[in-house]
């Protein structure tokens, strides 16, 4: 019989990265958001992700989200640049709907941007 953990403790937060670089976001979110417990994932394997093409980009990052999402991550942030720019619209607006409309994936691109045009 499978066990059913009770708790009011909120989903983890993914924070995913092609290497070790997205460790630097994960702390800086942890300064702002220090009630949630995180998941780092970082593809080591396969980076850098830079010079390939927007096809692979999708896939390893699709693959990376839904693995965090099978982890009980409720939000994945993007914390790589690459993956930001390449595939997080496209599994926003085709993948997420399919997947959980309930999760959500986020890029740093942006908050980025924002942060330095204040």
């Amino acid at each position: 019989m499978k066990k059913i953990k009770l708790t009011n403790q909120p989903a983890p937060i993914g924070v995913f990265d092609s290497g070790f670089g997205g460790l630097s976001i994960l702390r800086e979110i942890r300064k702002v958001l220090p009630e949630y417990d995180y998941i780092f994932l970082g593809d080591n394997a396969r980076a850098p992700y830079g010079s390939r093409s927007f096809t692979l980009v999708y896939e390893y990052t699709l693959q990376a989200v839904q693995h965090l999402f099978e982890q009980g991550c409720s939000l994945v942030i993007l914390a790589c640049n690459t993956a930001s720019a390449k595939a997080l619209r496209t599994i926003q607006q085709h993948d997420l709907p399919i997947i959980d409309n309930s999760r959500r994936v986020l890029g740093v691109i942006r908050p980025t941007v924002e942060k330095v045009g204040e």
